[in-house]
């Protein structure tokens, strides 16, 4: 059932804008499009998303989030539009999007992202939009993107690029 106090038309569950501070609990197993964003969620905490297996799309943009548990992606296998723009996020666990095999769109602009963890998009290889412009980027792992066959648009503008690390870049 539908949390009293959230919208949740079909299969959608619209959580957004309501000043939440952590991921309501009662969320319906049968989402498959998780709208949390415009919040003040500072944290996730582990497994907070392993009952929602059917998950397609989940936004958590605009809320306050500095960091992601290792793993808490891990059960959301069919993801395919992942939205964790404009938070605070500073650094990614390893391998905290290895589970994510069908992700298409990963939205991670206008964090504090000094670094990518190497590998970090390995599995990812049905993505096609990938933002991570309006970062602190300075450099890229080599061969960050190798595995992005299906990739048609990226965006890394706006990021404090070391232009004297210029191979470490390497498109």
């Amino acid at each position: 059932a539908c949390p009293s106090q959230y919208s949740c038309p079909g299969t959608d569950v619209n959580c957004h804008e309501r000043r939440l501070a952590s991921v309501p609990a009662e969320i319906p197993t049968t989402t498959k499009i998780l709208r949390l964003y415009i919040n003040q969620i500072t944290k996730l905490e582990p497994g907070v998303f392993d009952s929602l297996a059917n998950l397609r799309e989940l936004h958590l943009w605009g809320n306050q989030l500095v960091s992601l548990p290792p793993g808490v992606f891990d059960k959301l296998t069919q993801l395919t539009i992942l939205s964790l723009y404009d938070n605070q996020l500073s650094a990614l666990p390893a391998g905290v999007f290895d589970r994510l095999i069908n992700l298409k769109e990963l939205y991670m602009c206008c964090n504090k992202l000094t670094e990518l963890p190497s590998g970090a998009f390995d599995k990812l290889t049905q993505m096609k939009q990938l933002s991570l412009h309006q970062n602190q980027l300075k450099s890229i792992p080599r061969g960050a993107f190798d595995n992005l066959k299906s990739l048609t648009h990226i965006w890394l503008y706006n990021n404090p690029w070391d232009c004297a690390l210029r191979r470490a870049l390497s498109l």
